[in-house]
């Protein structure tokens, strides 16, 4: 049987409300002495007591835990959204959570009658919601949330001002892949999305790029735009083609490793006749032969001001900046070189 505060009070000669005051800063009001507060600890050690976490926070009105969902209702959640993409988000979500005091539980289906119910139903302190490609259904039980909930790869103009939203700055990162070329000699660029997942993210990265390349006084026409179906026929005819571009940006470095990995099947020699630009730049690009230039898409800090934003709400504080855009780099690596006359 657990042992409990009134066991620790009768070992130590105190009343349960001293022991409560020593052991869980409780009853602040009651004035303890150091030796009765060391008398106290040593009765407990001696014991074995151990607090009761449940019943304390069920005495809080609080779970100390935090739900982390990608998607909910009937949408088929995926934790593969690239290589490394969950790790490096998770690892700044757990991060957050473990500075606060929280624990975070992975919630790939909520179970309940309905999910709109289970977000709601108390089981968690507050959520996080990360995916790039909502569905009508999930925005709307995202909007009806009463549970603090804070949105991952979300912006402003998706929610309003109803919910806090974490994303990179999109348009930044991939201006940064356009100098980096630009400066390389690098004009006929083309920009590749698709694979098997493109997000809403995927066309503000394009669009970005469409902007970029203007700003260089280097339109941008169809035909530097690769739309790969996930059977890949769109990149091979991309890779054939005799008057080939000399530089390619991915919105992924999951369609940009498949690029490194097709383009010397194909007889194409990278970066020498074609370099190549992906978006996250995880552990995976270090991995790939060559090693793959990337935008980096700061994940880890994302997921944990993801969680700073949870913990005001739950505060009961309005965030002091509800929508956080977050700055990306450019890791360079192998796969960039200067364009060959």
């Amino acid at each position: 049987m657990p042992v409990t505060v009134r066991q620790v009070a009768a070992k130590a000669g105190v009343s349960p409300v001293v022991v409560s005051r020593v052991l869980h800063n409780k009853a602040t009001s009651v004035r303890v002495s150091e030796a009765t507060a060391i008398r106290v600890r040593e009765a407990a050690k001696e014991l074995g007591y151990r607090c009761n976490v449940l019943a304390r926070n069920f005495r809080n009105q609080q779970t100390r835990m935090i739900g982390v969902l990608h998607g909910v209702g009937f949408e088929r959640p995926s934790f593969d959204q690239g290589p490394r993409y969950f790790a490096c988000l998770m690892d700044g979500v757990v991060e957050g959570a473990f500075k606060h005091g929280y624990s975070v539980t992975l919630c790939p289906h909520l179970l309940g009658s309905t999910p709109q119910e289970a977000m709601n139903d108390g089981r968690f302190d507050g959520l996080v919601w990360y995916s790039a490609a909502p569905s009508e259904e999930n925005r709307r039980m995202l909007l009806e949330a009463t549970v603090p909930l804070v949105v991952i790869h979300g912006h402003k103009g998706e929610f309003g001002d109803q919910l806090p939203t974490v994303i990179c700055d999109n348009d930044q990162g991939i201006d940064l892949a356009v100098e980096h070329l630009f400066n390389l000699g690098h004009r006929r660029i083309a920009f590749a999305l698709g694979g098997d997942v493109i997000t809403i993210e995927s066309f503000s990265r394009l669009t970005a790029f469409q902007n970029s390349m203007a700003r260089r006084d280097a339109p941008v026409n169809d035909c530097d735009i690769v739309h790969i179906s996930p059977d890949f026929e769109e990149l091979d005819e991309f890779l054939r083609a005799k008057d080939r571009h000399t530089a390619v940006i991915s919105h992924t470095d999951k369609l940009a490793g498949q690029i490194l990995e097709r383009a010397p099947k194909l007889g194409v020699r990278i970066p020498d006749q074609l370099s190549v630009i992906g978006f996250d730049s995880t552990a995976y690009c270090r991995e790939l032969r060559p090693a793959l230039t990337s935008v980096n898409q700061p994940l880890a800090m994302m997921g944990e001001r993801a969680i700073d934003l949870l913990m005001e709400i739950i505060g009961g504080a309005p965030p002091l900046s509800p929508h956080v855009v977050l700055p990306c780099g450019l890791d360079i690596r192998e796969s960039t070189s200067p364009v060959s006359i």
